[in-house]
């Protein structure tokens, strides 16, 4: 049996890991916040995880954050 090694995927937006802030394109910031106002919280949450490859608290609170905001 073979076993491959897993690689890691560089997200397409890196996030700042020392202070834990996420900065997405207005284009990309407007997606979800209409994914959030659409769908639901926790979809907008998973893309920007997605994204980013940030964690649970941190991709929550970007989205209140940019829900708060508009």
């Amino acid at each position: 049996m073979t076993f491959f090694p897993r690689t890691t995927v560089m997200p397409l937006y890196p996030y700042d890991k020392r202070t834990n802030t996420i900065t997405l394109p207005s284009a990309v910031a407007h997606e979800i916040f209409h994914l959030a106002e659409d769908v639901g919280k926790p979809a907008a949450v998973k893309r920007v995880m997605e994204l980013t490859g940030a964690g649970l608290k941190v991709a929550k609170d970007y989205v209140d954050a940019l829900l708060k905001a508009r």
